[in-house]
């Protein structure tokens, strides 16, 4: 099912959990995006420019590494070459074509905005708290 069709079933269905950034993103995930990013806009800027620039096919991701307490934007390129494995993955987006072409096409850049709307920030607030522990 394409993401457009989650998030429009999401939206429609009576009861369903809407996500909302202010009421979802808080405690130690609020301060930590605004200690390494400044604010969520730039967040969200920066994790859209990585995944939009990931190399053919892959995911962008949101890890958190325990030993330094920082959160950071990384790809994931040619199945996890480049993973480290301490590093606790929080959020990730799949830019294979086969997440998006079907409903976007070539438009990876109209995905990637998408994506926004259906994130589940009550799941990774409760990663990164798992990661933190």
């Amino acid at each position: 099912m394409s993401m457009a069709r989650r998030a429009d079933i999401i939206s429609k269905c009576a009861g369903a959990q809407v996500f909302s950034l202010e009421r979802e993103q808080q405690g130690d995930l609020t301060e930590l995006i605004k200690n390494e990013f400044g604010s969520l806009e730039r967040f969200k800027k920066e994790f859209n420019q990585a995944t939009l620039s990931v190399e053919g096919s892959g995911w962008a991701a949101l890890a958190f590494c325990p030993k330094t307490q920082r959160l950071m934007i990384m790809q994931i390129e040619k199945h996890n070459v480049n993973v480290y494995p301490t590093l606790k993955i929080l959020m990730v987006l799949d830019v294979f074509e086969h997440a998006y072409y079907l409903d976007y096409k070539n438009e990876r850049a109209k995905f990637i905005e998408a994506f926004w709307n259906i994130v589940n920030w009550e799941e990774i607030v409760k990663r990164l708290k798992e990661a933190m522990e």
